[in-house]
């Protein structure tokens, strides 16, 4: 009984302790329980900041590693997932992000995404939803310089070029507004998630009374299509849908 409440008393301290750390002290104590093999550890800090609003690449990341090595593959899948939104064009987030798909059971095969659909959400994600917004704006009072040098201008030529420079800054615009509502779509108000229970039956309606159409297996990233209670209605890889207990899945 004393061994029990020595280890209450030593998980309390430690939960004190780590309230009163800044979130720079969490994360480079997170480093550190990494660092020392205690990867669980380590993702429990990472989780933390995450719920917390702190959402850096390297903290997603590096959350992705420690949950892995802890053998979370399903959340180790969800924070690569997230890191890659913040930084589409790390080869080390790709990288790794493929291993842990790599280990997953069900394997589908994947309705292909439109190549100009899938070159527009890879070009957003270049930048943040602010960047975009900002870009937009900028050329947008670009056009605006443009359209009063050509109301001043009394060459033709002169008038030309700045009508012609004018619709570009204007189409740039109104490009670049809708690269910050893709970006925030896909940043903010993701509709994929990763199911995270050991295996969970699919089925033709929400709840336990619809027929089984499938199972999925912990780590498989589905498409949220509408909620009802406390079901889901998911689309998988291959395009089927079904209904899914949604605490069996994390939202990424």
């Amino acid at each position: 009984m004393q061994r029990i409440i020595a280890v209450y008393i030593l998980l309390l301290a430690g939960m004190l302790s780590m309230t009163g750390q800044t979130p720079e002290e969490r994360y480079t104590r997170a480093g550190e329980l990494y660092g020392s093999g205690d990867y669980s550890g380590a993702a429990a800090i990472y989780r933390q900041l995450y719920d917390e609003g702190y959402r850096s690449e390297d903290i997603l990341f590096n959350a992705g590693n420690a949950f892995f090595k802890s053998g979370d593959n399903a959340s180790a899948i969800v924070f690569y997932e997230r890191a890659k939104l913040l930084a589409p064009a790390d080869e080390d987030i790709d990288y790794n992000l493929q291993i842990a798909r790599s280990r997953i059971t069900d394997r589908f095969e994947t309705v292909p995404q439109l190549f100009f659909v899938k070159w527009f959400d890879f070009l957003s994600l270049l930048a943040s939803t602010n960047v975009w917004a900002v870009a937009a704006l900028a050329m947008f009072v670009a056009a605006l310089i443009l359209v009063l040098i050509f109301l001043t201008k009394s060459r033709a030529r002169g008038r030309l070029l700045s009508f012609w420079l004018f619709l570009a800054a204007l189409v740039l615009s109104v490009f670049m507004i809708l690269l910050a509502i893709r970006n925030n779509s896909l940043v903010n108000n993701s509709n994929r998630a990763v199911i995270t229970c050991s295996i969970v039956t699919g089925r033709s309606a929400p709840g336990e009374t619809g027929n089984e159409l499938f199972v999925l297996h912990s780590g498989t990233t589905v498409t949220i299509e509408q909620e009802l209670g406390s079901f889901l209605e998911v689309r998988l890889p291959d395009g089927n849908k079904g209904w899914i207990r949604s605490d069996c899945m994390e939202k990424i």
